[in-house]
């Protein structure tokens, strides 16, 4: 709300060109309302107000704004900047900037930095998209097990300014091998003559760091973590997650799968230009959108061949086109059902590949039933336009309809997780397809058998 009221007083600064006042009232500014400030400026006026930020300001306010603002500003500033900017930075933030902008952008800032950090991002570069690694800050608080509790105490003041948190303290080796884990508040109630190693948690919530992003996500939530830890193939711990990334991952998961499900084709870099309508470009939002379009254009193009051979049963009983949308968007409707609950429940962990069999005999009761349903409901208009013949051609047709539909629903995302493709694949305007053809066979089929 406040951040509203001023947006206009400060715009009218910038026209007056006070830049000391600005300096002044940005101070005061949370980060994320900085750069919503800057994104709505002018091209000249996001550099100009951006170089007024101090330096630990600027670095936050960066990775808040969008790829292409970062990149105009990056291209902007002199290298004394950037370099200034970048190492205010922490690793899974410096991380995250350089996998939203250009190749030869991101090779101008590594150059930008000291042997050892740009060995460290190029590390961490190295880890597959998607994988826990890209998410890894390496500047985390750890202790050794044969510590008494008051030089722990004395390590955590002289580092704790240089690492991400220090609520969680690991307990390694000499070779980094994780033991354990402690609080903070472990350690403060502690006497300080205890060595940390009889006050350590051993048993420890941890994952790999190839694994997917996602599973960080459920096993945080799973367990209430506001910190994971992250080993490698050797149990050696060598980053944490955050809680702060892992909300990322969360929403950017999410986004991702409303955009399959909805047959938008885009890749993880451009999921956040393509959701920010105002300002996204034409290109962009017609790239993510045509692919799929045309796609299933093609798949449609079978069901009028389908309608073409029935032209004699529907020349005959023209009253059949009266009933074919509504039988054939009850059996998308209903394939869709099904396909989101089983979507969402692979996401969630409560359903594997493993269990399709289970899934889909259940599903053969439920759209039983849901087809006798929708059958029944359909009879009585059936016996109003067709009279008993075409009603039982609809009655029949609804319910197979139906049950072929929602079975479809269960059993595609199942087959894209088997094909190593994301599950949500299997969208609705997808799913709508399928139906469409097998509907439309299924309904002229029944009726050219019935009514000959």
């Amino acid at each position: 709300m406040l951040k509203n009221l001023l947006m206009p007083e400060i715009k009218e600064l910038i026209e007056n060109k006070k830049w000391y006042d600005i300096k002044e009232v940005l101070s005061e500014w949370p980060s994320p309302d900085i750069a919503d400030l800057i994104e709505s400026l002018d091209d000249e006026n996001k550099i100009i107000i951006f170089r007024l930020l101090p330096k630990d300001i600027a670095a936050e306010v960066l990775i808040e704004l969008g790829p292409d603002t970062e990149k105009k500003l990056i291209e902007k500033l002199t290298n004394r900047q950037i370099k200034e900017i970048i190492n205010e930075l922490s690793t899974d933030d410096r991380t995250g900037l350089f996998e939203e902008l250009p190749d030869n952008v991101v090779e101008r800032l590594l150059e930008l930095l000291s042997p050892e950090e740009k060995n460290e991002s190029l590390s961490i570069l190295s880890y597959p998209e998607n994988s826990v690694g890209r998410l890894i800050t390496t500047e985390y608080l750890s202790l050794k097990p044969e510590w008494y509790v008051e030089e722990a105490i004395d390590h955590i003041r002289r580092v704790g300014n240089d690492v991400e948190t220090i609520d969680i303290a690991y307990v390694v080796d000499n070779k980094k091998n994780l033991l354990g884990l402690l609080s903070i508040k472990d350690i403060l109630l502690a006497k300080p003559k205890t060595q940390i190693k009889d006050i350590m948690e051993k048993e420890i919530v941890f994952i790999n760091v190839m694994e997917d992003q996602e599973k960080a996500a459920n096993l945080m939530k799973r367990y209430d973590l506001s910190v994971l830890p992250v080993v490698d193939n050797n149990n050696k711990l060598i980053g944490i997650v955050t809680i702060d990334d892992i909300v990322d991952v969360i929403e950017e998961e999410q986004t991702e799968d409303f955009t399959k499900i909805s047959s938008i084709h885009a890749n993880i870099k451009e999921l956040e230009q393509i959701t920010d309508l105002l300002s996204a470009p034409f290109r962009k939002l017609y790239k993510s959108r045509i692919f799929w379009l045309f796609a299933l254009l093609i798949m449609d193009i079978f069901t009028g061949g389908i309608i073409i051979s029935f032209e004699e049963t529907i020349a005959k009983y023209i009253i059949l086109t009266a009933f074919l949308p509504v039988l054939v968007d009850t059996a998308g409707n209903a394939g869709s059902q099904a396909a989101t609950l089983v979507i969402r429940a692979m996401a969630l962990g409560t359903v594997t590949a493993k269990d399709w069999i289970k899934l889909l005999l259940k599903e053969a009761i439920v759209a039983t039933l849901l087809g006798i349903s929708m059958a029944l409901g359909i009879s009585i208009m059936g016996f109003i336009r067709g009279g008993t013949k075409i009603a039982t051609v609809v009655v029949i047709s609804m319910f197979v309809n139906v049950f072929v539909g929602s079975l479809i629903g269960v059993i595609l995302p199942f087959i894209f997780a088997k094909l190593k493709k994301d599950p949500a694949t299997a969208s609705t305007p997808l799913i709508t397809t399928f139906a469409d053809i097998f509907g439309t066979a299924i309904f002229l089929a029944i009726a050219k058998t019935i009514l000959g």
